[in-house]
C-alpha cells in the first residue's frame, strides 16, 4: 500500500486536516496489528507510524491551544 506523504514545507495547517491525518493513520496500523505476523518491512512501517502519529498530536495540541 503506497502512503500519501506530506512535505514538511506542505505541512497540514489545520487542525481538522491533522486530524484527518492521524485517523488515517490509526486505521494504517490497525490492519497492520491484525495481520499474524509482520515482515520486517512492516514491522519498520509500524514504528514509522506511530511516530508520525506523535507528531501529529504534538500539532494538534499546539494548534488547539494557540486557539484557545
Amino acid at each position: 500500500m503506497q502512503q500519501r506523504r506530506t512535505p514538511m514545507s506542505e505541512s497540514p495547517s489545520s487542525l481538522d486536516e491533522l486530524r484527518a491525518q492521524h485517523l488515517e493513520l490509526k486505521e494504517r496500523l490497525q490492519a497492520l496489528e491484525k495481520l499474524r505476523s509482520l515482515s520486517p518491512e512492516e514491522q519498520f512501517e509500524a514504528r514509522v507510524i506511530k511516530k508520525r502519529k506523535l507528531a501529529i498530536k504534538d500539532a494538534m495540541r499546539a494548534l488547539e491551544q494557540q486557539n484557545t
